[in-house]
């Protein structure tokens, strides 16, 4: 299950770690559940639809 993250201030969610604009440090919203409201960054979506997806290793093991 991916993490879905998100700077503050920001309403893009992000769920690929190896995405190049993926949220790290202070000041981020992180959720387990795909959210309701903002958008999806297109770049986490090519990823997710190519196979590239890396998972964030923190959360990789939330189920």
């Amino acid at each position: 299950m991916p993490v879905y993250k998100r700077k503050e201030g920001s309403d893009t969610w992000h769920w690929c770690a190896n995405c190049p604009d993926y949220p790290k440090g202070e000041n981020v919203t992180s959720r387990q559940s795909k959210p309701e409201y903002g958008k999806f960054c297109p770049l986490c979506e090519l990823k997710e639809k190519t196979g590239d997806c890396k998972q964030d290793p923190l959360f990789a093991g939330l189920k």
